[in-house]
């Protein structure tokens, strides 16, 4: 089955079938990296490390409420994500150019972030408007993504879209971690008497009133504003389609008979759906296979990124600030892990590199939950007596534990990249945005899968490691199916 019979007429070829040239360092590879540099540092201040916790305690009521309505919120926006973006993605192939809606995403980023300021338990943003906000900006991230990479064909000559794609992650991770610094020294820990820390804060904004933890919203509204200029002046749009947006969506959502000029019922776009899916797995086997394999790998990763830091305070019992320069570390070699993932692309192929990311991740993962608050490797070497004297990471098992971040935090990143040359080198070109919302699927429709897998084992074996050796299982799963997915050799296809 083909796109035409499925969601409308043939259009003209988008970007992605169009010769591209340049490397990671052109002004279209840069220029399509620099989106990543733009945008990601939202998701490390506001999702993760500094708003969300603020958000939490103060706004939701903290405890298992506040972590509930936490959850809800990333939820709720991922399951909207999910259901949506794959259509989005056919309509951007319809229409070809990605730029307007990719602005109208981030301006709305821009508005809801600028708004976080005035989030606060006495109004005038109280708890469930703010979740309202959190929940627009969470989608309009996973649009923006979806068009984002669809464009990667088109950032430069086909050898050069793996370190372009690396670079994007990157950049982003360089630019977050410094952003997080800035945040902790320069706004957080000032007067605190904490090692390094300045006496006085760089902006002075009442920590008492938590101005610092609001501030994060426009701070990254400003920084998003300024940061995209140059995508939008260097970054190529790439060929208009056959149809407008306001066309292409009325193609999609009506699903209009061409010959009679008259909408279709819902049972008859249920058929079209179902014959859609069909024809997927029928005339793209090897890419759906993929597609399978990268859902169960990621929500294992998913897993792995939201509960390693629990799993520290909760069993070795590690303190916030130990967290938060676990995260910080983290971030900062996950930068490396762009690099890296680019560079295995070229030599190994993006499947067998993503073969040897996932398994590495395996092995770091059985490594890490062989170490105890006493002891490493299972009791064979004891390691509760303090090393140094230090406020913090003071005993071997503190060390290694966190030391093991920097390897896992490379190859997460690493198989990141891959994942998303993957899908470009094994996608049809005509389809390349389509498939790109599937891979968001893959992504968001089922992260609850890898925490409930570790959530399940924790209460049916009382025993927290047993409990996150379910992420290494799914792990497994994944690299399985993967392993069976037939990359063809077009590396150096236009």
């Amino acid at each position: 089955m083909s796109d035409t019979q499925v969601v409308g007429p043939a259009v003209a070829a988008p970007e992605s079938s169009v010769h591209a040239e340049g490397g990671p360092f052109g002004i279209k590879g840069l220029a399509w990296a620099i989106f990543e540099g733009a945008r990601n540092p939202y998701y490390n201040l506001i999702v993760i490390y500094i708003f969300a916790p603020y958000f939490a305690k103060e706004l939701a009521g903290g405890g298992g409420n506040g972590l509930s309505l936490s959850g809800l919120t990333i939820t709720v926006a991922g399951i909207a994500t999910a259901l949506t973006a794959p259509f989005l993605g056919v309509i951007a192939d319809k229409a070809g150019r990605r730029k307007p809606p990719i602005a109208f995403f981030m301006a709305l980023m821009v508005m809801c972030s600028l708004s976080l300021w005035w989030a606060r338990p006495e109004g005038p943003l109280t708890m469930w408007p703010t979740m309202l906000v959190l929940a627009v900006a969470y989608c309009c991230y996973g649009y923006s993504e979806v068009l984002h990479n669809a464009m990667l064909p088109s950032a430069g000559r086909p050898s050069a879209l793996p370190y372009i794609s690396g670079l994007g992650l990157s950049m982003g991770n360089i630019l977050s971690v410094g952003i997080l610094i800035f945040f902790l020294f320069g706004l957080l820990l000032p007067g605190s008497g904490f090692p390094l820390a300045p006496e006085h804060q760089i902006i002075p904004l009442d920590r008492a009133s938590h101005e610092p933890e609001r501030f994060s919203g426009p701070f990254v509204a400003v920084w998003m504003s300024v940061l995209l200029i140059p995508f939008f002046l260097f970054m190529p749009d790439g060929v208009k389609g056959g149809l407008s947006w306001k066309q292409a969506a009325a193609d999609v959502f009506r699903g209009e008979d061409r010959h009679e000029g008259k909408a279709q019922s819902f049972a008859e776009r249920v058929r079209v759906l179902k014959g859609y899916l069909k024809g997927l797995f029928r005339e793209h086997p090897q890419t759906m296979r993929f597609l399978i394999a990268r859902t169960i790998y990621a929500d294992a990763m998913s897993a792995l990124l939201t509960l390693g830091a629990v799993f520290a305070g909760t069993f070795l019992g590690w303190s916030g600030v130990e967290i938060l320069f676990f995260g910080i570390t983290g971030v900062l070699f996950g930068a490396v892990g762009g690099f890296v993932g680019g560079f295995l692309d070229r030599l190994l192929g993006p499947k067998l590199a993503l073969c040897w990311e996932v398994g590495i991740l395996v092995a770091l993962l059985f490594a890490q939950l062989s170490i105890t608050p006493d002891a490493l490797l299972f009791g064979l070497i004891p390691a509760a007596t303090p090393v140094w004297d230090s406020p913090f990471f003071d005993t071997l098992s503190d060390i290694t534990y966190f030391l093991f971040i920097i390897p896992m935090a490379i190859v997460v990143v690493a198989s990141i990249s891959s994942s998303r040359y993957m899908l470009v080198h094994i996608a049809p070109r005509e389809r390349i945005g389509e498939f790109f919302g599937l891979y968001a699927i893959a992504g968001t429709v089922t992260v609850w899968m890898g925490p409930g897998v570790v959530s399940l084992l924790t209460w049916m074996t009382g025993n927290q490691r047993i409990g996150m050796s379910g992420i290494g299982v799914m792990f497994l799963i994944g690299l399985i199916i993967l392993w069976r997915v037939h990359a063809p050799k077009r590396e150096h296809a236009a």
